[in-house]
């Protein structure tokens, strides 16, 4: 006896002979299609795509599923390459009926809500990213994503025992770098000091020395032939003046 609440029927259909909805308002974000297409190529497809084929195979629920399924099987909109069969749920009813069962497969008013209580105690039973659920939810629900089963843990101190002395080298190898690179800072310091020392004595030492100068040149011969010196010399070296300057004193 057939129930008169089963209005569909299952039957496969070619992806090229369905077309989505122009009106279809349900949109997805980027994180929710990533966990959508997770749990596909994890479960496959588990129901959920309705089909009118009085509206000329207009899909009705399951829109972000079909697109998912395209990107996974390369399947061109346009040109139809990689055409491949899916499994729907097709209806027959007219364009008013069809517009408002769109709406109603996606309300979340009629579609239930959680018990987060329950859905908590479920949590360390169940991959949870493969459940779609992100730790944002799990957060929300009061769950740490992070619980770790006894057997996890244990595993999880043993690695972390075993990898304790690789650990240690490796700070011991980051202290030995950082002292390395702390040396090279300060011998470069030291190395600029020297430099702008060197530049400064430098300077100091073009600075010493001092200019004399006679009208004539024969006031210059004169002063030479005074303290010795050969009328034409050009540089006296200081020193040796001030020496001879003491001793004439």
């Amino acid at each position: 006896m057939d129930n008169k609440y089963f209005n569909s029927k299952s039957v496969e259909l070619r992806r090229s002979q369905i077309k989505p909805a122009s009106y279809n308002p349900r949109t997805i974000s980027d994180e929710g299609r990533k966990q959508l297409k997770r749990s596909i190529k994890r479960y496959g497809v588990v129901g959920g795509i309705v089909v009118n084929q009085a509206t000329g195979y207009t899909i009705v629920g399951g829109h972000q599923k079909v697109s998912v399924l395209d990107e996974l099987n390369k399947y061109n909109e346009v040109t139809h390459e990689n055409d491949y069969t899916l499994r729907v749920e097709l209806i027959n009813v007219d364009e008013k009926t069809e517009k408002s069962l769109n709406i109603a497969l996606n309300n979340p008013n009629i579609g239930g809500q959680w018990d987060y209580d329950a859905l908590a105690r479920l949590v360390p039973d169940i991959d949870y990213q493969d459940a779609g659920l992100t730790a944002a939810d799990l957060n929300m629900i009061g769950c740490d994503f992070l619980l770790q089963t006894e057997e996890e843990s244990s595993i999880a101190d043993a690695l972390e025992d075993m990898m304790a002395p690789v650990t240690e080298q490796k700070e011991a190898e980051k202290a030995a770098k950082q002292m390395e690179r702390a040396e090279k800072v300060a011998h470069m310091k030291e190395v600029k000091l020297q430099v702008k020392n060197a530049a400064q004595k430098q300077a100091q030492d073009m600075d010493a020395y001092l200019m004399l100068s006679f009208d004539t040149f024969e006031a210059k011969a004169a002063f030479c032939e005074r303290f010795g010196y050969d009328p034409y010399s050009k540089f006296i070296k200081g020193e040796v003046f001030d020496e001879q300057i003491e001793r004439i004193e």
